[in-house]
């Protein structure tokens, strides 16, 4: 069972991984507690489809998340045995509903809006892959995104009205998501599902990335029980993913202050140098000064000038 390999593009952020399928069925995996030997890709150029994930288990080779659950359950791994057919039904209709209405702002806010894709995606992406592929896949993915956005909202000219229209429907989905959850563990019970998958591998992209436009992240951030969610799991799963990251960025962050610190430091410090440089200067030309005219009155007592002014007015008397 240790065969199993799993191929998947790298974590940034804290996240096991910057890519919502790959997150997907990494997530399913840590549910079932599947053996699998993880690797960061680094080109998925030579994977059967020119994407990630790829799960291979000898010559059966997989990738996509549907696929890849039902193998798994043919050898008896699976998180939706507990599931009875209603919330079976439920389960499959809400991943429907994710993917009508959740995807598309999803994915503009990776792809499409231009900030977002010049500062984090296209730099998170083009790292994990090696030249000359990190300039081709990134704008590959953002042009797939754009096509599917001009497909599903093409009646709109203006990009603002896109976006508005299409994060009013994403946050309309959240409420609905965040409603069912309630103050539940997990969406169907107390046992994570394959839907719980999902769910986390959309939100916790979104929750974690930095997003210097972040409309669609900071409505996640805003609702409360979907954040607990994304924390809850991100903790029991990926605890070793998390506690690096925060460790790191306790360093980062550091060293920031430090050098702050010492930037701030610097002209206070600077500023006494040149006080004290100005003083000492000072100083010094007071005392070359004060020892010159001392010296010229010294000088000036034993002339013969001097002793002439005494002796003129001892004759004036």
């Amino acid at each position: 069972m240790a065969s199993i390999e799993l191929d998947i593009w790298r974590g940034e952020w804290g996240l096991a991984s910057i890519d919502l399928e790959c997150l997907k069925v990494l997530t399913y995996m840590k549910f079932i507690g599947v053996p699998v030997k993880v690797r960061e890709a680094s080109n998925p150029f030579f994977t059967p489809k020119g994407t990630l994930p790829v799960m291979r288990d000898g010559r059966t080779v997989l990738t996509n998340f549907e696929e890849v659950v039902t193998y798994l359950k043919s050898l008896h791994y699976s998180t939706d045995v507990h599931l009875n057919q209603k919330q079976a039904a439920e389960a499959s209709a809400f991943t429907q509903y994710l993917r009508d209405k959740l995807y598309p702002a999803y994915q503009y806010a990776w792809w499409v809006d231009e900030k977002n894709y010049g500062d984090i995606t296209r730099p998170a992406y083009a790292k994990a892959l090696q030249i000359p592929f990190n300039f081709y896949y990134p704008s590959k993915y953002q042009s797939s995104a754009k096509a599917m956005v001009d497909a599903l909202y093409g009646e709109h000219t203006d990009l603002k009205e896109i976006e508005k229209t299409i994060y009013n429907e994403a946050e309309k989905c959240l409420k609905t998501l965040s409603d069912r959850l309630g103050e539940s563990e997990y969406f169907f019970g107390n046992r994570p599902s394959s839907f719980d998958a999902t769910v986390f591998a959309y939100l916790a992209p979104l929750v974690k990335a930095p997003f210097p436009n972040g409309t669609l992240s900071n409505h996640v951030k805003g609702i409360a029980n979907l954040s607990r969610f994304v924390a809850r799991i991100s903790q029991k799963n990926f605890r070793n993913v998390t506690d690096d990251y925060n460790r790191a960025n306790s360093v980062k962050q550091s060293r920031g202050s430090q050098s702050e610190r010492e930037a701030a430091q610097f002209p206070h410090e600077t500023r006494n140098k040149i006080l004290a440089a100005v003083f000492a200067a000072l100083a010094m030309t007071g005392y070359a000064v004060a020892n010159g005219l001392f010296q010229e009155l010294k000088d000036f007592e034993h002339s013969q000038q001097y002793n002439d002014m005494f002796e003129n007015e001892e004759d004036d008397n």
